[in-house]
């Protein structure tokens, strides 16, 4: 089986997507409740007919919308990512903005990805362990790309304060390495290190870098 037929096997895209705003309602309390049932119980507890359930559809209205709960599991992480995408993009325009600069905008933006990966720290942390298919959401594969792009927009406009040799590339790797250490201090930071110390220390490293 290819990759291709393996990810049209899966059957990970809705059915449909809801026009009325009573559908909308119900495709988006499907797709919350999925995912509050990912970060609280796990992948292995979320069924579709307990996702209908926590959601207070019922189970046909459901399946109007989605094949599996693969297609709804897909469906809820994809949103996460293009919210957490978004909230980066936003804080990127207030840093860029802010009059101290460049420690300013630096400090502001490390604070507010971790911000955004925070407040999804149980539902991403599962989905990084058990969800089997979770390289397979377009939405997931292409983060990194989406956040190299904003990087990318950024260094372009704090050029007047930050001076690389080579832009692209040192926005590429500073982006890669910053993305992996809050991502992994998020998910994984050990009790010992205070979320405020280790954005400290980063916002620090990555001035000195500059």
């Amino acid at each position: 089986m290819t990759a291709d037929s393996h990810r049209q096997a899966l059957e990970l895209q809705p059915k449909k997507q809801p026009r009325q705003a009573r559908a909308r309602a119900t495709f988006d309390a499907i797709v919350e409740s999925a995912a509050r049932l990912l970060a609280a119980e796990g992948y292995a507890a979320v069924s579709t007919n307990r996702v209908a359930e926590v959601a207070g559809v019922s189970i046909g209205s459901l399946y109007e919308y989605f094949p599996n709960k693969q297609s709804i599991v897909a469906t809820a992480l994809a949103r996460v990512m293009r919210e957490i995408a978004e909230e980066v993009s936003e804080s990127m325009r207030v840093a860029l903005a802010l009059d101290d600069q460049p420690r300013g905008g630096i400090d502001y933006w490390m604070r507010a990805m971790t911000a955004a990966l925070e407040k999804r720290g149980p539902l991403l942390r599962v989905a990084l362990r058990e969800v089997p298919f979770l390289w397979d959401i377009p939405e997931v594969r292409d983060l990194s790309d989406t956040l190299q792009h904003i990087a990318r927009e950024g260094g372009h406009k704090s050029q007047r304060v930050i001076h690389f040799d080579d832009l692209e590339a040192s926005t590429y790797l500073l982006m890669t390495m910053v993305w992996s250490a809050i991502l992994q201090s998020v998910l994984y930071r050990p009790a010992h290190l205070s979320r405020e110390r280790l954005t400290r220390t980063l916002v620090d490293m990555v001035i000195k870098l500059l």
